[in-house]
């Protein structure tokens, strides 16, 4: 098993939680800098919509507690440094120098904000980000929940990459769809991808020589969603889909096609 010096950079929400706790429980991790972040609310049209919004979340944040419940018997490798940081403030050089203060040999990325050039001319090929989308499909923010909103949950995976210049657009190390089921509701669909993300992230930490693993430029870019692009009407869209049945067959349709 690898002894790098690990750091990993996420942020405050349960899903980024357990993949830190995950990632602890297989390696040391020198430290962790953990970003503030809450999802901004869009501007409501009607009561409905903020009706529609808040359900949605509270449903999503029931799911993930339920499926990504902590297991208190796990056992961590060490208990890292933790340090918080303000949004915005990722790319300040005060937060820079306390990252290079711990000396890491790879950076981990999940749920952060962007990276300025800066981090990959001073870590080169060292930064590896999980992405909870297929790039070639989709790339930015929900790539867990738009593939479901274009009714192709065929295209729900993760994807462990190299950071790049650009947004989800780096190498890619490791790659793979997650197993659906017709009975899976839309909010466990999008925590699926969380999952297999963070177990593609922990193979590919141990994997002995990370670089040769890549697997190439990513040729095709997905689409681009930015948070901005979230909003009521995409949710009452996933609504109909899953009232409608028409995820359920879908679902059903594609497994029958793979069998």
């Amino acid at each position: 098993m690898t002894t790098q010096k690990l750091l990993v950079i996420t942020s405050n929400q349960l899903p980024h939680k357990y993949f830190v706790n995950q990632l602890n429980s297989h390696f040391n991790l020198c430290a962790v800098f953990i970003e503030h972040f809450e999802y901004p609310d869009p501007l409501f049209n009607s009561n409905e919509e903020r009706v529609i919004w808040n359900e949605f979340f509270l449903n999503r944040k029931k799911t993930e507690e339920c499926l990504l419940r902590f297991n208190n018997s796990i056992s961590v490798k060490n208990n890292p440094k933790i340090l918080k940081i303000k949004k915005g403030h990722l790319n300040d050089d005060e937060t820079m120098q306390s990252i290079h203060d711990f000396n890491p040999a790879r950076i981990i990325i999940f749920g952060a904000s962007l990276l300025e050039t800066k981090y990959l001319e001073q870590y080169p090929n060292r930064i590896l980000n999980l992405h909870v989308g297929l790039p070639q499909y989709y790339r930015g923010s929900s790539c867990n929940f738009w593939p479901i909103h274009d009714l192709k949950p065929h295209l729900l995976g993760a994807t462990v990459h190299v950071v790049g210049k650009g947004i989800d657009d780096g190498n890619i190390v490791i790659q793979d769809k997650i197993d659906s089921e017709e009975n899976d509701s839309e909010f466990v669909l999008m925590v699926k991808p969380i999952i297999l993300g963070t177990k593609l992230m922990i193979e590919a930490i141990k994997s002995t020589n990370t670089n040769l693993a890549i697997n190439g430029k990513l040729q095709d870019k997905g689409k681009l969603y930015l948070i901005k692009d979230f909003t009521p009407q995409s949710i009452f869209k996933v609504r109909s889909l899953v009232s409608s049945e028409e995820l359920k067959q879908k679902i059903a349709l594609e497994n029958n096609e793979l069998k």
